[in-house]
């Protein structure tokens, strides 16, 4: 019966179900790039096949550009920006298609994750605003950040022409090998739709990891709230005989703080393991995010810096945000959760546990030990996603930076001796 559970959950979603999931946009927007079924045909696997196809020649043409411009250290780098930063993109295009049971199971297990504390949400306003303003913060820069990267195709794609016109120069990478004779209207246009394809399915992925982070934060903050909520029901004591009572019943069988409790328990397992399927199906796309944006950081600081073309410095210029960006979003969403979790604990020590029965107390406890466990996730189950990494990573591609413009240095006194 779990297996197939578990096979009805790995199902892709209709188009309509798509439109009520919590996930929506992202969802459309995948689907959009080639990675998501909805369900899906032979012609939505041949348009995916076109995407890695396209990201593939790519890499083929960036390699033989570095081959031809190897020694000239401005071309070079200028290259590896967008041959890495595509290259990237298309590698998490393959893992996103490898493993889209993997998503299609995370899209409804976060609508049911959600939907755990609804009727918590219902009874109190103030839940109610946390739910809403999750679902909001997710939409809103989920659609925010797609648009700030389409724009960036209006920086790189049309400056070849205007800042070099007549000179048949390529949005990305130049062709030394025929000096951009051959097909230059058809690599342009290849260049170009490749270029903004990747970007957004790049953004993509990362938005939908990011958009889950911020819903279980939420529920995480929701279920504190819940916890610390939790009060001493009024009871009376029966000097007859003696026993407790609650409502007029015994304690024992009407304990409704102990049950609240329980809930609260079986809500916080719950999104523990909801965290644990998001930390497996996400693993591998963040260790290829985290290497490449070192790279690309560092050799688009180095063009924007040395570069004597004021094209190339304004293109990596108006670059240098996006691959910081990618490794923050990631970094923010996943120390928010780290620190929801820790609440927990504080949360559980907030309630009325002093009054409370001996069963209760147990049962905290034991709520007690598992959320001092720290909740961190892991890039390649190694790596911790946390604000420290985002400094720590940015830290490594300045060093690298600097070790370029030391190499940039010597090879200019190299040449003038």
């Amino acid at each position: 019966m779990g297996g197939e559970v578990a096979n009805d959950m790995e199902l892709p979603l209709s188009w309509a179900a798509s439109g009520q999931s919590i996930l929506k946009l992202n969802i459309r927007h995948l689907w959009l790039c080639g990675v998501w079924q909805l369900p899906g045909s032979w012609m939505f696997e041949a348009y995916g096949a076109l995407g890695l196809a396209l990201g593939v020649w790519n890499a083929i043409e960036g390699s033989l550009a570095i081959y031809y411009s190897w020694g000239d250290m401005e071309e070079t780098t200028l290259v590896l920006t967008s041959t890495v930063y595509i290259g990237c993109n298309t590698i998490k295009m393959a893992f996103s298609r490898r493993n889209r049971r993997q998503y299609y199971a995370l899209a409804r297990r976060v609508q049911t994750l959600v939907s755990l504390q609804s009727e918590s949400c219902f009874a109190d306003p103030a839940l109610a605003g946390i739910q809403k303003d999750s679902q909001r913060l997710a939409l809103r820069l989920t659609l925010g950040i797609l648009l700030f990267m389409f724009a960036q195709c209006f920086v790189w794609f049309p400056t070849p022409l205007v800042a070099h016109p007549g000179e048949r120069r390529l949005p990305l990478v130049q062709h030394a090998w025929d000096n951009n004779t051959n097909y230059y209207a058809l690599s342009y246009a290849s260049q170009c739709v490749i270029g903004a394809w990747t970007s957004q399915l790049g953004y993509s992925v990362d938005l939908l990891f990011m958009a889950v982070m911020i819903l279980v934060a939420a529920q995480l903050r929701i279920l504190s709230l819940r916890i610390a909520s939790l009060k001493t029901e009024d009871c009376e004591e029966n000097l007859e005989d003696g026993e407790r009572r609650m409502n007029g019943m015994p304690a024992d069988t009407c304990d409704k703080m102990y049950e609240n409790l329980c809930l609260c328990i079986e809500t916080h397992q719950k999104i523990l393991r909801f965290i644990k399927h998001l930390q497996n199906t996400m693993s591998s796309v963040v260790v290829t995010q985290f290497c490449c944006c070192v790279l690309v950081a560092c050799v688009a600081l180095f063009q924007a810096t040395y570069s004597t073309d004021f094209s190339a410095v304004l293109m990596c210029a108006s670059f240098l945000p996006v691959p910081s960006s990618h490794v923050f979003l990631y970094c923010w969403a996943a120390h928010n959760v780290t620190e929801q979790a820790e609440v927990v604990v504080f949360s559980a020590y907030s309630c009325s546990w002093v009054e409370a029965s001996g069963r209760f107390k147990r049962a905290l406890r034991i709520l007690i030990s598992r959320a001092q466990k720290p909740l961190v996730l892991t890039a390649g189950h190694i790596y911790p996603i946390n604000r420290e990494a985002f400094v720590s990573l940015v830290n490594a591609s300045y060093s690298y930076y600097a070790l370029l413009g030391q190499m940039n240095r010597r090879s200019n006194q190299i040449i003038r001796s």
